[in-house]
């Protein structure tokens, strides 16, 4: 079945998904950010080495770090491109993403690292005052099925070369990536809300563009 499905994860061992628990009960995801960007020995981070530090929390933690990257202008891209693997292995059913092996040794320098992460801690800081476990519900297929579903469009969404067209995928991606990290099942039906929202942003955006652009290049190559 789709939602017993095991997989090896990001840190090389698999975890049931519906176990996606805090590494330990007092610590946010925000103090985890901190105490990953602080306390670091090297001066570059692997995606692997940063999902690891999540243990089950893993989905999430992937989630969260591309949707950051995806605020930065210029990378929005790349990052949507790197959501649709581990999108289209929840939708599956996987319990942890199972990055390949290259995207697992990608390397980051630290400190380009805590400048695009810092400024998402404060607002990931402010939305923890809001979150805590509940609705458990939303753990038990097919939900998080679904919401890999709807990382999967917001992928695309966020690659769309249009001016702020990142903005609001991101920030749908942050909502959904908080709920799983924290066990708030009303975060994440928050987050999918803002998708659907995102999503029907997206959509428009692309139309727009395509009734803009298109007449122009039929006009240039006739």
């Amino acid at each position: 079945a789709i939602a017993a499905r095991t997989e090896a994860g990001a840190g090389g061992a698999a975890s049931p998904m519906n176990a996606d628990t805090p590494v330990s009960p007092e610590q946010k995801t925000s103090a985890l950010l901190r105490q990953i960007v602080g306390e670091f020995p090297r001066k570059t981070i692997a995606v692997g080495e940063f999902v690891a530090h999540f243990r089950r929390r893993s989905f999430g933690a992937l989630f969260i770090l591309l949707a950051v990257v995806g605020l930065v202008p210029g990378l929005s891209f790349f990052a949507g491109i790197a959501m649709i693997v581990p999108a289209i292995q929840m939708t599956f059913g996987y319990r942890a993403p199972a990055l390949p092996g290259f995207l697992q040794r990608q390397k980051v320098p630290l400190a380009r690292f805590a400048a695009v992460i810092s400024d998402a801690i404060t607002w990931i800081e402010r939305l923890e005052a809001y979150v805590r476990p509940r609705w458990s519900f939303m753990y038990a297929f097919p939900i998080p099925n679904l919401v890999g579903l709807a990382v999967l469009g917001l992928a695309f969404v966020i690659m769309l070369p249009l001016p702020l067209s990142n903005l609001p995928p991101a920030i749908a991606l942050i909502g959904v990536s908080l709920g799983l990290l924290e066990r708030d099942g009303l975060m994440i039906l928050i987050g999918l809300v803002v998708t659907g929202g995102a999503l029907a942003i997206g959509a428009i955006m692309a139309i727009l563009a395509v009734d803009t652009v298109l007449p122009a290049l039929v006009a240039y190559l006739s």
